[in-house]
């Protein structure tokens, strides 16, 4: 569970930390842990692999941390780095299995919510619910990692376009257009289950 220091342990801590302190650096991941974690399962939907992702962005973090300026916050610069390990991980994986990508995804909230209320709450229906999320499952993996990762941090974890477009270091009217384009290209995927 993360912890909630003010924001004055968490400046004291970073400037430790930058210098080299180990127990400092410890603080940092301890207040921000269950945050970082949680957006790396959103990228791949699994524990083990969400943890391992985790430790990743955690180390290059802390191999980093002498270039953080604090221009933006510092779960602003985590977010982006635990995004680009995943990414990173999710275009390997592309690479080395098209038909493995975000396989259990569940549908976002925002995205699939028409669909999955109508189904949720009706037992008998449970078998077209588990069909439903399969075929959303499938369209998300016709999606670019880049369109994936714009629409998660825009549907799931309600950034602006403003702060997507530093996170993933482009235009905003990029991070539209994959926004735009990764929704219709998810509509016409699911039109018939309107």
């Amino acid at each position: 569970q993360d912890q909630a220091p003010s924001s004055a342990d968490e400046r004291r801590w970073l400037t430790l930390a930058k210098q080299g302190d180990e127990q400092a650096f410890g603080e940092l991941v301890k207040m921000y842990q269950q945050r970082v974690f949680s957006v790396a399962y959103r990228f791949v939907q699994n524990v083990d692999e969400a943890n391992d992702l985790a430790q990743q962005a955690w180390i290059k973090v802390w191999k980093k941390l002498p270039t953080f300026k604090g221009n933006a916050a510092f779960f602003t610069w985590m977010y982006r780095v635990v995004s680009f390990v995943c990414l990173d991980h999710l275009r390997k994986r592309r690479r080395l299995s098209e038909h493995e990508l975000l396989e259990g995804v569940q549908p976002h909230r925002a995205v699939g919510a028409e669909l999955a209320a109508s189904v949720s709450s009706r037992p008998d229906r449970e078998l077209e619910h588990v069909e439903i999320r399969e075929r959303f499952s499938q369209a998300l993996e016709t999606l670019s990692p880049e369109q994936r990762m714009a629409l998660t941090m825009r549907e799931v974890d309600g950034l602006s376009y403003e702060e997507i477009a530093r996170a993933m270091r482009c235009r905003k009217g990029t991070v539209m257009s994959r926004i735009f384009y990764a929704r219709k290209n998810l509509q016409e995927q699911l039109r018939d289950l309107r």
